[in-house]
C-alpha cells in the first residue's frame, strides 16, 4: 500500500498520476461502500454507487482544495449519490412503503451484524440513521437533505435505534 498521505496522493493525482488515485481508491473505497450500503440497503446498488462516487472523485479531484480532506469529500460524494438514487427510486415507485428484501453482507467486512441489521431497516429509517450516526451530520442537515422536518428526523432516529437494538440483542442465526 502507498505510504504517502492523502494530501500527497491528491497532489500527485491532480498532476496526472493515475496510480496515486488508485491508491486513494484502495484506501477509501470500503468506507464509501459502507456509507452507500447504509443509505441504500442493497449491496448491488451500494457497489454501483460507490464506484460512481470514486469515478466522480477522479473527475473532480482538482476541485478539492485540501487534499487531506479527501476521505470526507469522497464519502460525501457517495452519500449524496446514494440519496439521489433514493429520490429517483421514490419518484419511480411512489407506492413502495414496505421493507426491501435483505441481502447478505460479505463476511470479513468488520461489523457484519451491524451492517446486516442496518441493511434490514426500511430505507426511510436507514438513511437518517447513517447520515446522523455514521456520517456525523446534524439533524437540521439530515432534515434538509431528506426533505423532512427535524422532529421527523428525531422520530426516525429513535425508531431506527430501537429496531437495531432489538435485532442485535435478540439473537438468531442472523439479525
Amino acid at each position: 500500500m502507498d505510504e504517502r498521505s492523502d494530501r500527497d496522493l491528491v497532489t500527485a493525482s491532480c498532476g496526472g498520476d493515475r496510480t496515486a488515485y488508485a491508491g486513494l481508491v484502495r484506501r477509501h473505497y470500503d468506507h464509501v461502500f459502507v456509507v452507500c450500503l447504509g443509505v441504500l440497503g442493497s449491496i448491488h446498488d451500494a457497489e454501483d454507487v460507490a464506484q460512481d462516487a470514486m469515478l466522480k472523485g477522479f473527475e473532480q479531484i482538482r476541485q478539492l482544495r485540501d487534499g487531506a480532506q479527501f476521505a470526507s469529500w469522497v464519502v460525501a460524494i457517495g452519500r449524496n449519490l446514494s440519496i439521489n438514487q433514493l429520490r429517483k427510486r421514490k419518484v419511480a415507485d411512489k407506492t413502495f412503503h414496505g421493507e426491501r428484501p435483505t441481502e447478505q453482507v460479505a463476511p470479513g467486512s468488520g461489523h457484519e451484524d451491524l451492517e446486516r441489521a442496518v441493511a434490514r431497516l426500511p430505507q426511510d429509517l436507514r438513511a437518517p440513521l447513517v447520515m446522523y450516526y455514521f456520517d456525523g451530520q446534524d439533524v437540521k442537515t439530515v432534515a434538509q437533505r431528506l426533505e423532512v422536518s427535524p422532529s421527523g428526523v428525531y422520530l426516525k432516529l429513535r425508531t431506527a435505534v430501537r429496531r437495531l437494538h432489538k435485532m442485535l440483542t435478540v439473537r438468531g442465526d442472523t439479525p
